[in-house]
Protein backbone atom coordinates (compact mmCIF):
# COMPACT_ATOMS: atom_id res chain seq x y z
CA UNK A 1 0.00 0.00 0.00
CA UNK A 2 1.25 3.30 -0.65
CA UNK A 3 1.83 6.02 1.95
CA UNK A 4 -0.83 8.63 0.44
CA UNK A 5 -3.21 5.71 0.68
CA UNK A 6 -1.92 4.04 4.21
CA UNK A 7 -2.58 7.90 5.63
CA UNK A 8 -5.94 8.23 4.10
CA UNK A 9 -6.78 5.39 5.67
CA UNK A 10 -5.17 6.36 9.31
CA UNK A 11 -6.95 9.28 8.66
CA UNK A 12 -10.19 7.88 8.24
CA UNK A 13 -11.87 9.02 11.26
CA UNK A 14 -11.25 12.13 10.21
CA UNK A 15 -12.24 12.17 6.83
CA UNK A 16 -15.61 10.80 7.89
CA UNK A 17 -16.51 13.36 10.20
CA UNK A 18 -16.01 15.87 7.79
CA UNK A 19 -17.98 14.38 5.17
CA UNK A 20 -20.86 13.95 7.47
CA UNK A 21 -20.55 17.58 8.75
CA UNK A 22 -24.04 19.40 8.42
CA UNK A 23 -22.55 22.43 7.11
CA UNK A 24 -21.24 19.70 4.09
CA UNK A 25 -24.63 17.95 4.29
CA UNK A 26 -26.65 21.06 4.57
CA UNK A 27 -24.36 22.11 0.61
CA UNK A 28 -25.63 18.50 -0.61
CA UNK A 29 -29.29 18.22 0.12
CA UNK A 30 -29.65 22.51 -0.12
CA UNK A 31 -30.59 23.08 4.06
CA UNK A 32 -28.06 24.87 4.72
CA UNK A 33 -29.24 28.43 4.48
CA UNK A 34 -27.79 30.98 1.97
CA UNK A 35 -26.33 33.11 4.71
CA UNK A 36 -24.40 30.50 6.55
CA UNK A 37 -22.77 29.41 3.30
CA UNK A 38 -21.17 33.03 2.84
CA UNK A 39 -18.80 32.14 5.68
CA UNK A 40 -17.21 29.58 3.43
CA UNK A 41 -17.09 32.44 1.02
CA UNK A 42 -14.71 34.74 2.65
CA UNK A 43 -13.05 31.95 4.91
CA UNK A 44 -12.06 30.10 1.86
CA UNK A 45 -10.62 32.98 -0.08
CA UNK A 46 -8.67 34.07 3.30
CA UNK A 47 -7.61 30.63 3.00
CA UNK A 48 -6.49 30.44 -0.22
CA UNK A 49 -4.33 33.40 -0.29
CA UNK A 50 -2.32 31.37 1.79
CA UNK A 51 -2.77 28.51 0.08
CA UNK A 52 -1.35 29.74 -3.11
CA UNK A 53 1.62 31.07 -1.36
CA UNK A 54 2.28 27.71 0.07
CA UNK A 55 1.95 26.17 -3.68
CA UNK A 56 4.81 28.76 -4.68
CA UNK A 57 6.48 27.77 -1.67
CA UNK A 58 6.40 23.99 -3.02
CA UNK A 59 7.29 24.82 -6.53
CA UNK A 60 10.64 26.27 -5.39
CA UNK A 61 11.15 23.52 -2.99
CA UNK A 62 10.54 20.38 -5.08
CA UNK A 63 13.15 18.46 -6.31
CA UNK A 64 12.72 17.63 -9.87
CA UNK A 65 11.23 19.67 -12.71
CA UNK A 66 8.55 17.71 -12.69
CA UNK A 67 7.44 18.56 -9.97
CA UNK A 68 8.36 22.07 -9.89
CA UNK A 69 6.59 22.47 -13.01
CA UNK A 70 2.96 21.11 -11.19
CA UNK A 71 3.02 22.86 -8.28
CA UNK A 72 3.52 26.61 -10.12
CA UNK A 73 1.25 25.70 -12.95
CA UNK A 74 -1.40 24.44 -9.63
CA UNK A 75 -0.96 28.19 -8.01
CA UNK A 76 -1.67 29.71 -11.11
CA UNK A 77 -4.82 28.02 -11.76
CA UNK A 78 -5.69 28.46 -8.44
CA UNK A 79 -5.30 31.97 -8.57
CA UNK A 80 -7.38 32.34 -12.05
CA UNK A 81 -9.36 29.70 -11.96
CA UNK A 82 -10.56 28.30 -8.63
CA UNK A 83 -10.93 31.67 -6.97
CA UNK A 84 -12.94 32.38 -10.11
CA UNK A 85 -15.39 30.24 -8.05
CA UNK A 86 -15.65 32.91 -4.97
CA UNK A 87 -15.31 35.74 -6.89
CA UNK A 88 -18.48 34.86 -9.14
CA UNK A 89 -20.30 33.78 -5.40
CA UNK A 90 -19.33 36.68 -3.77
CA UNK A 91 -20.64 38.72 -7.16
CA UNK A 92 -23.87 36.87 -6.28
CA UNK A 93 -24.16 37.56 -2.78
CA UNK A 94 -23.23 41.31 -2.53
CA UNK A 95 -20.14 41.26 -1.94
CA UNK A 96 -17.27 43.13 -3.13
CA UNK A 97 -13.68 42.07 -3.13
CA UNK A 98 -12.39 44.37 -0.73
CA UNK A 99 -14.75 42.42 1.17
CA UNK A 100 -13.21 39.63 1.07
CA UNK A 101 -9.73 40.78 1.08
CA UNK A 102 -10.68 42.61 4.79
CA UNK A 103 -12.98 39.70 6.12
CA UNK A 104 -12.16 38.85 9.81
CA UNK A 105 -10.55 35.33 9.62
CA UNK A 106 -12.58 32.61 11.87
CA UNK A 107 -9.91 30.74 14.37
CA UNK A 108 -9.93 27.43 12.42
CA UNK A 109 -8.80 30.19 9.63
CA UNK A 110 -5.89 31.00 11.12
CA UNK A 111 -4.88 28.19 12.47
CA UNK A 112 -4.91 26.23 8.96
CA UNK A 113 -3.07 29.13 7.93
CA UNK A 114 -0.57 28.90 10.99
CA UNK A 115 -0.17 24.94 10.03
CA UNK A 116 0.09 25.71 6.06
CA UNK A 117 2.96 28.32 6.97
CA UNK A 118 4.99 26.34 9.43
CA UNK A 119 4.92 23.27 7.09
CA UNK A 120 6.86 25.70 4.40
CA UNK A 121 10.68 24.76 6.08
CA UNK A 122 10.18 21.54 4.89
CA UNK A 123 9.06 19.86 1.52
CA UNK A 124 7.39 16.43 2.53
CA UNK A 125 5.75 18.00 4.93
CA UNK A 126 4.75 20.88 3.29
CA UNK A 127 3.10 17.99 0.58
CA UNK A 128 2.14 15.98 3.21
CA UNK A 129 -0.16 19.40 4.79
CA UNK A 130 -1.51 20.36 1.73
CA UNK A 131 -2.97 17.05 0.35
CA UNK A 132 -5.78 16.11 2.82
CA UNK A 133 -7.66 19.33 1.62
CA UNK A 134 -6.99 18.05 -1.97
CA UNK A 135 -8.18 14.63 -1.14
CA UNK A 136 -11.21 15.79 1.34
CA UNK A 137 -12.60 18.12 -1.14
CA UNK A 138 -12.48 15.72 -4.38
CA UNK A 139 -14.36 12.90 -1.77
CA UNK A 140 -16.58 15.63 -0.74
CA UNK A 141 -18.02 16.73 -3.89
CA UNK A 142 -18.14 13.41 -5.40
CA UNK A 143 -20.59 12.22 -2.67
CA UNK A 144 -22.64 15.02 -3.04
CA UNK A 145 -23.02 14.97 -6.38
CA UNK A 146 -24.20 11.53 -6.15
CA UNK A 147 -26.98 12.59 -3.89
CA UNK A 148 -28.76 14.27 -6.97
CA UNK A 149 -30.58 16.76 -4.75
CA UNK A 150 -32.78 19.83 -5.10
CA UNK A 151 -30.43 22.69 -3.78
CA UNK A 152 -29.58 25.91 -4.91
CA UNK A 153 -27.31 26.82 -7.91
CA UNK A 154 -24.54 28.41 -5.59
CA UNK A 155 -24.19 24.61 -4.06
CA UNK A 156 -24.57 22.97 -7.35
CA UNK A 157 -21.56 25.40 -8.62
CA UNK A 158 -19.66 24.39 -5.26
CA UNK A 159 -19.79 20.63 -6.46
CA UNK A 160 -19.44 21.23 -9.88
CA UNK A 161 -15.79 23.12 -9.54
CA UNK A 162 -14.61 19.98 -7.16
CA UNK A 163 -16.09 16.97 -8.97
CA UNK A 164 -14.78 18.78 -12.02
CA UNK A 165 -12.44 15.92 -14.22
CA UNK A 166 -9.12 18.20 -13.81
CA UNK A 167 -9.13 18.89 -10.15
CA UNK A 168 -9.98 15.37 -9.21
CA UNK A 169 -6.96 14.40 -11.79
CA UNK A 170 -5.12 16.95 -9.97
CA UNK A 171 -5.52 15.16 -6.43
CA UNK A 172 -4.22 11.79 -7.64
CA UNK A 173 -0.69 13.93 -8.13
CA UNK A 174 -0.94 15.17 -4.84
CA UNK A 175 -0.92 11.83 -3.73
CA UNK A 176 1.78 10.49 -6.02
CA UNK A 177 4.18 13.03 -5.05
CA UNK A 178 3.53 12.21 -1.24
CA UNK A 179 4.69 8.76 -2.20
CA UNK A 180 7.59 10.07 -3.70
CA UNK A 181 8.56 11.82 -0.79
CA UNK A 182 8.26 9.03 1.25
CA UNK A 183 10.62 6.99 -0.92
CA UNK A 184 13.80 9.46 -0.56
CA UNK A 185 12.93 9.86 3.48
CA UNK A 186 14.61 7.97 6.16
CA UNK A 187 11.73 8.80 8.83
CA UNK A 188 8.21 9.05 8.06
CA UNK A 189 7.08 10.11 11.06
CA UNK A 190 6.94 13.81 10.19
CA UNK A 191 5.23 13.55 7.13
CA UNK A 192 2.80 11.63 9.03
CA UNK A 193 2.41 14.54 11.81
CA UNK A 194 2.00 16.71 9.06
CA UNK A 195 -0.73 14.97 7.07
CA UNK A 196 -2.69 14.40 10.53
CA UNK A 197 -2.81 17.72 11.26
CA UNK A 198 -4.15 19.33 8.21
CA UNK A 199 -6.37 16.58 8.02
CA UNK A 200 -7.77 17.97 11.58
CA UNK A 201 -7.45 21.33 10.24
CA UNK A 202 -9.66 20.28 7.49
CA UNK A 203 -12.30 19.26 10.18
CA UNK A 204 -11.87 22.78 12.17
CA UNK A 205 -12.23 24.48 9.19
CA UNK A 206 -15.62 23.17 8.42
CA UNK A 207 -16.53 23.34 12.61
CA UNK A 208 -15.72 27.14 12.22
CA UNK A 209 -17.71 28.03 9.32
CA UNK A 210 -21.07 25.98 10.97
CA UNK A 211 -20.72 27.77 14.30
CA UNK A 212 -19.92 30.81 12.97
Amino acid sequence: MSLAHHLRRQNDALFEAARAHPFVRGIGDGSLPLETFKRWITQDWLYLQGYVVALDTASRLAPTASSRAFWGELARVTREEELELHRALATRFGLSFKTLDESAPFEATTSYLGTLNDAQSSYPALVATLTPCAVGYAEIARELAAQHARRPPEYDAWIQTYTDAAFQQTVQVFEAELDRCAAVEGDLGGIEAAYRDAARCELAFWEGLWRG
